[in-house]
């Protein structure tokens, strides 16, 4: 019988060696992936893609974890503690420390807050559906007290008017419609609604790209004075060619280097121009926000991103205090990211968080429950 102590000590073959290597590569990519969370694109943009790809990286690392654990269970460690390394940012991404099931009813001591973005009202699968009747529809279920809608679409003048009807059916006292673009009939853009009166609104002009900005309203409840921020930060504007590209296998991509520059292009100016944005928002917030205030909005960015973790580092993300479950707000061309964020000031507290999995717009609206304490 062979010694037992000889076994643990037999060299690694071939192909354990290519798989060894292979590990320490997957290794690599997923500590440069958390390089991207607080290196600036505009610094160093390449990390960015690695901050996309953190998923699959991160699946790929727990593969090599099963193959080690079934042949030599000590190489697991290899990738099990760069999996740990990075504890911090995977919870961002997930949670299941908030396990109780979703009492839709709304207690009259929170404010309750929801974020949308509504694809101009454009149903994601182009079927003839009432987007905007399903609409109102789930915001009288949800009864949310402030609604942020980015890409939001109204006529201006006449009986069609979506932003009064909404008013008036969803209840709300107040709205702040901010059209991007707009004729003497239509206009879209970002909207705010409130159940309480907007005493103050704007627009954040610096660093905004068309469609991707921010807007803001203070909102006045019982002598109280909060600051919401509607985020749409800058998208990477892709179509359909560039969706197509992304969903081909890498051999096939590599040959096309034409359509692979264009496409890096593109993504790299989305990485540069959210990061300034961000130091925008954060700019404003310091030196004009005398109130206590909330984020909410398409950041188009991962909870990996440069992006998201300045604007979030002082604040409560609502997902991480009380989701549930892998945050995907987003089901796209690729269904696996968490785009939309709801953030607090620490001043608040996050009594609640969901996704509404309503697959109207290529979004899912997100919600939470606050307290004004």
């Amino acid at each position: 019988m062979a010694d037992s102590s000889y076994l643990r000590k037999k060299k690694l073959g071939y192909f354990s060696k290519t798989v060894f290597t292979a590990n320490i590569f997957a290794v690599l990519a997923l500590l440069l992936s958390y390089g991207a969370s607080f290196i600036d694109p505009k610094s160093f943009w390449p990390l960015a893609f690695f901050g996309l790809g953190y998923l699959p990286i991160l699946l790929i690392n727990g593969g090599f974890i099963v193959y080690w654990l079934l042949r030599r269970k000590r190489f697991a460690l290899v990738s099990i503690t760069a999996i740990l390394l990075g504890w911090p940012l995977l919870i961002k991404h997930i949670n299941f420390r908030n396990d109780n099931e979703k009492i839709l009813v709304k207690a009259d001591s929170v404010l309750r807050v929801m974020s949308y973005n509504v694809h101009l009202f454009q149903r994601y699968d182009d079927s003839k559906d009432n987007f905007r009747a399903e609409t109102i529809e789930f915001i009288n279920t949800l009864n949310p007290d402030i609604v942020c809608f980015q890409e939001f679409y109204s006529r201006l003048r006449g009986t069609k008017q979506f932003t009064k009807k909404l008013k008036e059916k969803g209840d709300f006292e107040d709205y702040y419609f901010e059209p991007f673009q707009q004729n003497d009939y239509e206009g879209y853009g970002q909207a705010i609604f409130s159940r309480y009166p907007i005493i103050n609104k704007g627009t954040i002009t610096q660093n905004s790209f068309g469609l991707n900005r921010i807007i803001f309203a203070d909102i006045k409840r019982a002598g109280d004075t909060i600051r919401v921020y509607n985020v749409h930060m800058r998208s990477f504007a892709l179509q359909d060619e560039d969706k197509d590209f992304i969903q081909k296998s890498p051999s096939e991509q590599m040959k096309d280097e034409k359509q692979t520059i264009r496409l890096g292009r593109k993504l790299k100016r989305a990485f540069t121009s959210r990061s300034e944005q961000a130091k925008t928002l954060l700019n404003h917030i310091q030196n004009n926000c005398p109130h206590r205030y909330i984020i909410m909005g398409d950041f188009n960015d991962t909870p990996m991103s440069y992006s998201v973790n300045l604007v979030s580092k002082n604040m409560l993300n609502a997902f991480a205090e009380k989701g549930f479950g892998w945050g995907v707000t987003h089901f796209g061309v690729l269904p696996i990211f968490q785009i939309d964020y709801i953030l607090a000031d620490k001043k608040l507290k996050v009594n609640d968080y969901g996704i509404i999995k309503e697959k109207l717009s290529d979004h899912y609206p997100i919600w939470a429950d606050l307290s004004l304490h």
